[in-house]
């Protein structure tokens, strides 16, 4: 799946995704700033690149132009707030923020998990003329998944705190588009970059963060870097629409894993020396493309 909020593309849209996936198990876009959403599962249109199931194009709605007003919300699982309003006479945003603290609420019926997230999001539309608006986007998350002690311990609770990686992540996509109405149609510039940072920690024995005791660690970032412009004119009915794209991304990552420990005999004497594995590497690359639609 593809999704694109304002014509920007959002690679990750999901709170605890699993890399190389589109879901996850909250969604990060604030819905109350959605204003239409076409979702197409087939015969989608040739400016969206690297579909191959559906594609998602989320409009957001304009801010409050005539005061600024707002909204908090709290549940026992997360806050957020909300802010909306002019800028100036030609100008307005919107913007919230969100955190979670089920961490504690978890905690407190004694389950082993500790999820934790927080997002933000923003838009600002600026109409520099009649014909032409301007308008900036941003979005954003923090992930973090660890486990605990229980106050009764069992031995599924023990397998979960001691065998699986503390996870840890962190994204934002951030962009302008710029679209100005031609006669009988309009021309479209998007610039954006988007990244994921993706980290795994585990220990053996629950021995957290003690580096004598790790058995795991993994980083992973993806960048990307994009530029689009699409021309789109209507003609007696039909539409005609062609475009130009270019990407600069970059994939790092940076592993170790123990597969087993060292064995020593009951004098101390190593017998076989513990079996690990690093692994780094640095992908970087452009891509460029054209499309045309009639």
């Amino acid at each position: 799946n593809v999704y694109y909020l304002d014509g920007i593309e959002i690679p990750v849209l999901n709170h605890f995704q699993t890399q190389g996936s589109s879901g996850g198990a909250q969604g990060i876009v604030n819905v109350s700033f959605i204003e239409d959403l076409k979702l197409s599962s087939s015969a989608f249109d040739a400016r969206y690149d690297n579909a191959l199931a559906s594609t998602f194009v989320i409009k957001q709605r304009q801010g409050n132009t005539q005061k600024l007003s707002g909204n908090v919300r709290a549940s026992l699982t997360e806050s957020a707030v909300t802010l909306e309003g002019p800028l100036g006479k030609k100008a307005n945003f919107l913007a919230s923020s969100r955190f979670s603290y089920l961490d504690l609420l978890f905690t407190a019926i004694d389950l082993p998990i500790r999820p934790r997230y927080s997002d933000f999001q923003y838009k600002v539309s600026v109409d520099l003329n009649s014909k032409t608006q301007l308008t900036a986007i941003g979005l954003g998350a923090i992930d973090n998944f660890k486990f605990g002690e229980t106050r009764e311990s069992s031995a599924e609770n023990e397998y979960f705190r001691r065998s699986l990686p503390f996870i840890s992540q962190w994204n934002y996509t951030t962009g302008f588009t710029l679209k100005r109405l031609i006669e009988k149609g309009y021309i479209n510039f998007a610039l954006s970059r988007n990244m994921f940072n993706n980290e795994l920690d585990r220990f053996t024995d629950a021995q957290n963060y003690n580096e004598d005791y790790r058995n795991l660690r993994l980083q992973s970032q993806e960048m990307e870097n994009k530029f689009r412009f699409d021309y789109n004119k209507y003609v007696k009915g039909w539409k005609y629409s062609f475009g130009i794209s270019g990407q600069y991304v970059k994939y790092t990552t940076d592993s170790y894993n123990k597969l087993t420990e060292a064995v020593y005999d009951s004098n101390g004497v190593l017998i076989q020396p513990a079996v690990e594995v690093s692994f780094n590497s640095a992908i970087e690359f452009f891509k460029y493309g054209a499309f045309g639609q009639v």
